[in-house]
């Protein structure tokens, strides 16, 4: 018992041995890792600090930089978003809290009595006021369209005129004129509105003026030392678009509320702040959030990068481009300038004078252009600057595509004006990144467009005559094609054939057109097939110079098309021969059937018996049943005994060689001829006279039974 004591005590040692040596290395891992998470918690308050204070920094700089390079007002801040609706979304917030003073406790209902309204002029984006009411809860009776103007001046500007009459009308309305959507740059045009003149009205109203578009970009190029004058409430900065840089937010510049300058006396406290102050902060215009803070990283990054001087580089480079690209087809009297013009109206100013020369902040929006906006026009066309036909807007695609393709280094894209129609832009401050065309690049550009150019002219020349000579032509037929920009499209039409339009009678027009798509082609590929309004196919034809003779190529249709219309009347003739041969045959063999069995006698044909009789009395080896032949140049169905007998088929009418003995005639000969008259229902005398001097050549079909004629038939 003793032993067993000592030896279980052991056994206990050595199991409390053995764990001691992980245990001791765990509480060795456990401090070891106390002491690294103390480590990396200091270093995360401390990092976290850091980006606080860069964040503040680049927060409180990034407006003080941004006002610098593209404004020079140092009384404004700066909101920075991702989204490039979310900056006038809460400025319009932010005058609804301004005109509302209650509007933070009521809501909706401070609004009712009196509603506000937000003004935006016909020509700028339906979208953008549509997204105010629904982020606001606002409905879309509160949004008043301003015309643009009609008589003087661009059709792409705001009617100040018209303005002041909407503002005076809502005002004795009891509604409350918010905020004013203008335009320094339209979004296809580019034209800047009279932005003085809306700064007076919105300053004697107390109405809200927001500007944006890409002209803004031009207040970067100014490097003298001076203050332009103030002409909005706020800005839109698409910095990122810009510049280049896809990644950097978006930038709206505010003024602050001046507490003296309020638009009616208010009680205020001795102790506190005006309520002006805040409203930026309750609208959520101030960054009081860390997320918020750190968004501004990136567009402190980059401007810290590029610099002053980077910035107006890319600026002026882009302006330069559309400056060089409006000289270079200005010149050419066929295109439409639709943008606004560099320079001015009289266009005395150039990029370079308006960087090294003052110049005012409103004098700078309206001579610079940020796009370049054209539409081809042909000479003499009378439309009076409005919207010009559909047949030009499909012109105008093309000439864009054909651009886009042959001369992709300048960028160009196809829109639409709804006063003008289709119009090509070319904007270099949207290129994303691209590098800015080169003169070279723009001369190149230049030669490609004039080559097109002369293209369309001389389509246009040609298609008035197209179509009177498709409507003097008895066999075609003018096709509408709302898609095509080409010379048009022509249907060939047999003569006759529109009085048997049935289902059956449409596709053997298709069939017939297709063919004759087929044939042009090995011509000339400028024939494409095409299909009409009616869905029936065409003949397209496509773009042509001026040296084209029209006359030439419809008439190439017109014989191409009695070609084909020949060959398939004749393919069509023979198939009725081949059909009435085999019915003849049929009728003939089962007739000679007949009397084989009246000849022969009944007994021959009675099953065992007749093995008997013909045993006893063979039948002889020339009354068997005899095949037929069809003799496709003469066309007569012949019985085959000489083609079995001398193993030959002889042509009719051919002369033998002298000396030689021509075989008989064959016992059965059966004439087979096409229906009365032999013409197709779409043929004409004309055509018919042409298929009989078709060179037919010589076919034999054969058959040796009825049944086979039977099989024949059905295949």
């Amino acid at each position: 018992m003793r032993t067993q004591a000592v030896q279980l005590i052991l056994l206990k040692k050595k199991v409390c041995l053995v764990p001691a040596l992980p245990l001791y290395l765990s509480w060795t891992l456990l401090l070891a890792w106390q002491l690294l998470h103390i480590v990396w918690q200091r270093f995360l308050v401390v990092w976290n600090v850091h980006i606080c204070s860069v964040s503040t920094l680049a927060l409180h700089q990034t407006p003080h930089d941004g006002l610098v390079i593209f404004s020079g007002f140092f009384d404004c801040a700066a909101f920075v978003h991702d989204d490039m609706l979310e900056g006038v979304v809460r400025l319009t917030r932010m005058m609804l809290h301004y005109k509302y003073p209650k509007y933070l406790e009521d809501g909706f209902d401070a609004l009712t009595s009196r509603p506000p309204v937000i003004y935006s002029s016909v020509a700028s984006p339906l979208g953008v006021v549509q997204h105010i009411c629904r982020q606001l809860g606002l409905p879309m009776y509160c949004v008043r369209p301003v015309p643009c103007n009609t008589l003087f001046g661009s059709q792409q500007k705001i009617d100040v005129a018209a303005l002041e009459r909407l503002i005076e009308e809502d005002e004795a309305s009891n509604r409350i004129p918010l905020i004013v959507l203008a335009d320094a740059g339209t979004t296809i045009a580019g034209h800047v509105d009279n932005v003085l003149r809306l700064q007076e009205l919105c300053k004697q109203h107390d109405v809200w003026l927001h500007l944006r578009g890409h002209s803004i970009a031009a207040l970067a190029m100014v490097s003298i030392q001076n203050v332009p004058t103030r002409i909005a409430d706020s800005f839109t900065l698409p910095l990122g678009i810009w510049l280049g840089i896809p990644a950097l937010p978006v930038v709206t510049l505010y003024r602050l509320f001046d507490s003296s300058s309020t638009r009616q006396a208010r009680p205020m406290s001795t102790v506190g702040v005006p309520r002006e102050s805040t409203l930026p902060l309750v609208a959520g215009l101030t960054a009081d959030h860390f997320a918020r803070r750190l968004s501004c990283l990136s567009l402190w990054a980059a401007l810290q990068s590029l610099g002053r001087d980077g910035i107006q580089t890319k600026i002026r480079e882009a302006f330069e481009s559309s400056e060089l690209i409006w000289k270079k087809i200005s010149k050419y009297t066929c295109l439409r300038l639709l943008s606004q013009q560099p320079g001015g109206e009289t266009g005395t100013f150039t990029v370079a004078e308006l960087v090294s020369k003052p110049v005012s902040t409103a004098v700078l929006l309206e001579v610079v252009a940020c796009t370049v906006v054209f539409q081809f026009v042909p000479e003499g066309s009378d439309d009076g600057g409005g919207r010009v036909p559909s047949y030009y807007d499909k012109l105008n695609s093309w000439l864009g595509q054909i651009l886009q393709r042959d001369s992709p280094q300048v960028p160009l894209e196809i829109c639409e004006l709804e006063s003008n129609g289709v119009v090509l832009r070319y904007c270099p401050l949207e290129m994303g990144g691209d590098k800015i065309p080169s003169t070279e690049d723009i001369e190149v550009f230049i030669v490609c467009l004039e080559q097109q150019l002369e293209i369309l002219s001389a389509t246009v020349q040609h298609k008035e005559t197209f179509q009177r000579l498709v409507i003097a032509s008895p066999r075609l037929r003018l096709v509408d094609m709302p898609g095509w920009a080409g010379l048009g499209g022509v249907r060939y039409v047999p003569e006759g054939w529109e009085q048997l339009m049935t289902d059956q009678a449409k596709e053997e027009l298709n069939r017939l057109n297709m063919q004759l798509v087929e044939q042009l082609r090995n011509t000339d590929a400028a024939f494409s097939l095409g299909e009409g309004t009616d869905g029936l196919v065409c003949v397209r034809f496509g773009m042509v110079t001026a040296d084209t003779d029209v006359e030439e190529l419809l008439g190439l249709v017109v014989t191409v098309g009695q070609e084909v219309e020949e060959s398939s009347r004749f393919l069509e003739t023979m198939t009725e021969i081949v059909k009435k041969g085999i019915e003849a045959a049929t009728l003939d063999l089962q007739k000679e059937n007949e009397e084989r069995l009246w000849q022969d006698g009944i007994l021959r044909h009675v099953p065992v018996f007749g093995s008997l009789v013909n045993w006893w009395s063979p039948p002889s080896k020339e009354s068997g049943i005899k095949g037929r032949s069809l003799n496709l140049t003469a066309g007569v169905v012949e019985s085959t005994e000489n083609i079995y007998r001398y193993h030959m088929q002889l042509q009719q009418g051919a002369s033998n060689p002298p000396g030689t003995r021509s075989p008989p005639q064959p016992q059965v000969q059966t004439p087979v001829a096409p229906s009365a008259g032999g013409k197709h229902s779409r043929s004409s005398s004309h055509s018919s006279e042409q298929s009989q001097s078709q060179t037919v050549p010589t076919a034999t079909m054969t058959t040796t039974s009825p049944e086979a004629v039977l099989q024949s038939v059905t295949s």
